[in-house]
């Protein structure tokens, strides 16, 4: 029986692979602790806990896109893979995210849905994105700068585009409720839809946390018409992408793809255009040489001939490139009030004129309810300085009615208050005259 030898690389090697293959996308929790950024920009550290620590690090190209300041003493929550530095036999996580320590749970939990929507093919079945899309639904907050970016690219690219708002609000407890409802009332739609984008701009992991949503990722995968997410960053990705048709790595990213086959379309009618000019340029240089050429007089009225033949046509060229020239003129001239009526329909002042109408006319009611409760009020208080004298305990006693208390000026209510009393006072409206009591006699 033979005894096998391995060398250092190759039991380095053994160990690598083992590492690599098994601990790949982990989650591991500690304490940033000798934090240092090496000479290549890479960023070295370490995470320990109470009994051991663990090397880590951050390569130059995945810097950028951590958004946190590290700092030694730092609790956090990385995610990445295991690796080993054969040379040195070192082996150490290689940071991929990293997240406060807290954030990592969820992370998991993400992972965990995005396996089980994957199984149950939700991932699958794309549908084809149209390449010169007329219907365009945009699902998006209205009060974001996403949705301004992308309807200045979509009427900047989008010739003739037919562009339908459908607000929804992007973050908040009540979003998620909402975002469902809307899919489930697109998907409703009787009409043709060529494409529906679900887009919200940049934000923090817990701002776009609702596209990572089940429920709303389940609505936009039963959406029949092609469906592009355009979430956040490029840096980003939610459950929301994953089960898209398409996943655009911006809402402007996402106004450029659809628009995108139309300008290549204007672009090489451009082309056509420059060439066509070109070769009937390069022609009438030709014909005029071909003239110059006609010296002889034996050719003169060959060349008349020929002179007469090449003006018809050019008289027919001439006006086949008038009249297309007017059906293009025309066509932008459509195209131009179109964008002017887009104008009027979003022009501040417009709405401006609304709301100062609407608020002339809430001035007026208001001025109208002021002087009506007023004038209610008033008709109160005559009312209440009529019925004053009357119910003056004063006037009372000077119709012959007398109050009496006993002797702390507490009001006698009864006969059996009176005997329990051994002075009285008996107020008139007059004065007041003041009694022992003996007996008395009850009826």
């Amino acid at each position: 029986m033979s005894i096998e030898i391995y060398t250092v690389s190759q039991i380095n090697n053994l160990i690598k692979d083992i590492l690599e293959s098994n601990f790949y996308g982990i989650w591991i929790e500690g304490e940033i602790s000798s934090l240092r950024y090496s000479s290549t920009g890479h960023l070295y550290f370490s995470l320990v806990d109470e009994d051991a620590s663990i090397g880590a690090i951050i390569y130059r190209n995945r810097l950028k896109n951590i958004k946190l300041s590290l700092k030694n003493g730092m609790k956090v929550v990385v995610f990445g893979s295991l690796g080993l530095y054969v040379k040195g036999g070192e082996y150490r996580i290689v940071v991929e995210h990293i997240r406060l320590s807290g954030i990592g749970k969820k992370f998991y939990d993400l992972e965990i849905l995005k396996k089980e929507f994957k199984e149950k093919g939700y991932f699958d079945n794309k549908k084809p994105i149209p390449k010169n899309p007329n219907n365009i639904i945009l699902l998006t907050s209205i009060t974001g700068a996403a949705i301004h970016d992308m309807i200045n690219i979509l009427n900047r690219r989008g010739i003739g585009l037919n562009i339908n708002i459908y607000p929804i609000p992007v973050q908040g407890e009540h979003a998620e409720i909402a975002i469902v409802e809307a899919l489930k009332n697109i998907n409703s739609i009787k009409e043709n839809i060529d494409v529906v984008i679900i887009a919200r701009g940049g934000g923090s992991n817990e701002d776009l946390w609702i596209f990572n949503s089940p429920k709303i990722a389940k609505a936009l995968y039963k959406l029949k018409f092609p469906t592009i997410s355009a979430i956040g960053h490029e840096i980003d990705f939610t459950l929301c992408d994953f089960v898209a048709d398409l996943r655009a790595e911006t809402p402007s990213a996402a106004a450029e793809l659809i628009t995108k086959s139309k300008i290549e379309t204007l672009e090489r009618l451009t082309l056509l255009r420059n060439s066509l000019y070109n070769t009937l340029k390069r022609i009438f240089l030709r014909k005029k040489e071909q003239f110059n050429n006609f010296s002889d007089r034996r050719n003169l009225l060959r060349m008349k001939s020929l002179i007469n033949n090449r003006l018809m046509y050019v008289d027919n060229l001439q006006s086949s490139i008038q009249s297309f020239m007017h059906s293009k003129i025309n066509v932008k001239k459509l195209l131009t009030q179109k964008f002017l009526n887009t104008i009027n329909v979003y022009n501040p002042k417009n709405r401006l004129n609304k709301i100062e109408q609407k608020l002339t006319l809430l001035d007026y009611r208001l001025a109208n309810n002021i002087k009506r409760i007023i004038t209610t009020k008033k008709k109160n208080v005559d009312m209440y300085q009529y019925k004053l004298p009357a119910l003056n305990p004063k006037n009372i006693l000077q119709r012959g009615y007398t109050i009496t208390t006993d002797k702390n000026n507490i009001p006698l209510k009864s006969y059996e208050d009176a005997l329990n009393s051994t002075i009285i006072k008996t107020q008139f409206f007059d004065g007041i005259v003041v009694s022992e009591v003996k007996k008395g006699e009850k009826e």
